[in-house]
């Protein structure tokens, strides 16, 4: 493990995390209103697969963006209401993940793309500023975008970035456009694999020059300008 990946992710302090890789933003309806309602239910959704002894799912009759990538049912809101394992120890007081799709071992020690493509300074940078699990995954899925949003916010716009009354809110700005983008997006936005991540980017990464990400650069340019 490098010193990038020291930075744990998914679980960064008691007001946010991300469980992307539990197949949270593999639905084609990424809204916070859809995601926050799968999480709503998650509880509810858990006991019933426990019950069954039924450790599989694809979306609980939603519709998905890969119906070959797996999502778990067993996510849901914990403490401070925020995305997390309903199986996990510290929230169940036993070890059940033993019993999930994946198990315990996988699932304890995975590490999404993001871990290895941001910058120690970056990750520190979204912790601390990012509180809403929803705007904080988004940071998660997409790394070189969320690292190209930064860069350009320490560069171009630093005189605005380092106002400590706007440093929040113009980067939750920027990744709320994002969040848009890749809700429009078709196909997998969250990559399991860097190399599975660098050939699907292009897709929707800020890091690649398109039509597309031409256009939201633009957007996001104007939502930094609108805090001048």
């Amino acid at each position: 493990m490098n010193n990038y990946e020291s930075i744990i992710l998914c679980q960064p302090d008691d007001r946010k995390s991300c469980s992307a890789c539990c197949g949270l933003f593999n639905f084609t309806d990424i809204s916070r209103e859809n995601l926050s309602g799968f999480l709503s239910d998650g509880a509810a959704r858990s006991s019933t697969f426990i019950s069954d002894d039924d450790s599989t799912d694809q979306g609980h009759g939603r519709d998905v963006r890969d119906r070959t990538s797996y999502i778990c049912p067993h996510q849901g809101y914990i403490f401070s209401r925020r995305p997390g394992c309903l199986l996990h120890p510290l929230y169940r007081g036993e070890a059940m993940r033993r019993d999930s799709f994946f198990g315990e071992k996988i699932c304890n020690g995975f590490l999404c793309p993001a871990h290895s493509l941001l910058t120690a300074v970056q990750k520190k940078t979204i912790i601390e500023l990012i509180h809403d699990w929803y705007l904080y995954s988004i940071s998660i899925i997409d790394p070189e975008s969320t690292a190209w949003i930064i860069e350009l916010l320490n560069s171009r716009y630093y005189y605005i970035f380092e106002r400590p009354g706007v440093r929040k809110k113009i980067l939750e700005d920027c990744l709320s456009v994002h969040a848009g983008r890749l809700a429009r997006c078709p196909g997998p936005i969250f990559y399991y694999s860097l190399s599975e991540f660098n050939s699907a980017k292009e897709k929707f990464s800020l890091a690649c020059d398109t039509k597309e990400t031409i256009e939201e650069k633009r957007e996001i340019t104007a939502a930094i300008e609108h805090n001048l």
